[in-house]
């Protein structure tokens, strides 16, 4: 009898002592035998750190929400810890061994999920010794699959080196480049909320929408992350991978089937037809006190804001602006795809116009939901007052859904690429930002809990705000 589990996997870590790891992938495989989500697995860290693997996962217990002692020991006999030098092939051949001798002791089946959680200069060498050590080799029923966390590469050149190297390992059917946004429920239902709402759909283009927003403010810092984040700023960082890829799914056309395959191929369609960012069209900023972070460089030009004007240049979305703000230190901490309406004749009220156009907002972060704006008359008077429709996720859902790395890795453990992206999406995407920071353009200085007045500029002069509110 054959009594081969269906979804079991070594998930191997590569950069296993660093903070993505310790604070989402590890809570996220906790959550996954809390939630009893898949049929079992095991956990192999890898680092040239020399730490225990008890004191490595106790360091992630913090950031476990619900904490479950049974759930947890778990873990911690799941758990192993590996101690390896990530451009020594020798030492990944024994890492093979090592995680043979896991699978045989767990009883697995011989699925592999490896995730790099590393810097992308990394990425290159990693697979090279994942493909020389057989370590990734193609067994008979036994998957290989194989996570890159963002950002892919730093510029196109570098993300067309990274994909030519990596599919000399791996088929597109095995590699997931991962943008943990997408998976978020919210980000997940934008397509639902469009295509299967016939109050929205027939007005989802130029006709009836005014503009788009697409906001991702950060109420925080760099947070000890100098060295990394004054790499890449707020466009490489930020815009190349979240923001283009809410852009493409709020923009794109409606795919023949809500399936992974459909879905890419719609969002490339969009990412094709955006236009060259005019540089009058770009605000960089950097806040008061940045170079002062631990890791950066004393005379930095890095930004830590970004907002840009953007068009995409098809039949559905001709002259309809696109508006993109980020940035670090800003008032609030609000993720959301606002999209405003263009407003109500008023002929049927003698002339009286001051009553607000019709918007929409999806908001992923703080509270997941969605709400519509309407208008509606006072009572008893002739004033027209603004009125919303809400869905709160989480009232409706209740607080236990599951998070975005959660779902993130189950779905890879399915072998489902639906949110994850594709080469050709990476490339139009770096192909889009690289035109933009060989443009040089200066960071203006903004103090903590604000933006650049140049910001404000920028939409303003076309009769528009931004919405950086959180509901």
């Amino acid at each position: 009898m054959n009594n081969r589990k269906k979804n079991d996997f070594v998930l191997v870590i590569l950069g296993a002592t660093g903070d993505l790891a310790k604070k989402k992938l590890i809570p996220a495989l906790y959550n996954m035998l809390l939630n009893r989500s898949v049929d079992d697995f095991a956990v192999v860290g890898v680092s040239l750190d020399d730490v225990r693997p008890d004191k490595l996962i106790e360091e992630s217990r913090k950031y476990v929400k619900r904490y479950n002692r049974k759930s947890w020991e778990s873990l911690k006999r799941r758990f192993y810890y590996f101690r390896a030098d990530f451009y020594d092939r020798k030492r990944f051949m024994q890492l093979n061994d090592f995680v043979g001798l896991v699978e045989k002791k767990h009883s697995l089946s011989g699925n592999r999920m490896f995730y790099l959680a590393t810097m992308p200069q990394h990425f290159e060498a990693i697979t090279e010794c994942l493909r020389k050590s057989s370590l990734a080799g193609r067994k008979r029923d036994a998957w290989r699959r194989v996570v890159f966390e963002k950002p892919f590469g730093e510029d196109l050149i570098s993300a067309k080196r990274i994909n030519k190297c990596i599919k000399r390992l791996f088929s597109e059917n095995q590699i997931y480049r991962i943008d943990h946004y997408l998976g978020k429920e919210l980000v997940q239902n934008i397509s639902v909320v469009r295509f299967t709402n016939t109050v929205l759909e027939p007005l989802w283009n130029r006709k009836y929408i005014d503009h788009v927003q697409i906001i991702l403010s950060e109420d925080f810092g760099v947070e000890g992350r100098g060295t990394y984040y004054d790499h890449y700023g707020a466009l490489k960082d930020v815009v190349q991978n979240h923001m283009m890829q809410l852009l493409s799914l709020t923009a794109m056309e409606a795919p023949r089937k809500l399936t992974e395959g459909h879905i890419r191929d719609e969002k490339v369609k969009i990412l094709k037809m955006i236009r060259d960012v005019k540089p009058e069209d770009v605000v960089l900023g950097q806040y008061n006190g940045y170079r002062k972070e631990k890791g950066v460089k004393k005379d930095s030009r890095t930004e830590t804001f970004a907002a840009l004007k953007m068009f995409v240049s098809n039949r559905r979305w001709r002259n309809i602006p696109f508006y993109l703000i980020t940035g670090k230190n800003m008032k609030d901490k609000i993720t959301s795809i606002y999209i405003q309406f263009k407003d109500a004749p008023c002929l049927l009220f003698s002339g009286i116009c001051n009553f607000m156009p019709n918007y929409l907002v999806i908001q992923i972060q703080p509270e997941e939901g969605f709400y519509l704006q309407l208008n509606a008359k006072v009572p008893a008077k002739t004033d027209i007052t603004a009125v919303r429709m809400d869905f709160c996720h989480e009232c409706t859902f209740g607080p236990n859904t599951p998070e975005a790395y959660e779902t993130l890795l189950m779905d890879v453990a399915k072998g489902d690429q639906s949110v994850f992206i594709r080469s050709d999406e990476i490339e139009l995407e770096w192909r889009i930002i690289d035109k933009i920071t060989k443009k040089r353009l200066r960071a203006h200085p903004y103090k903590k809990g604000s933006y650049p007045d140049a910001a404000k500029r920028l939409i303003q002069k076309d009769d528009r705000y931004w919405h950086l509110k959180v509901k």
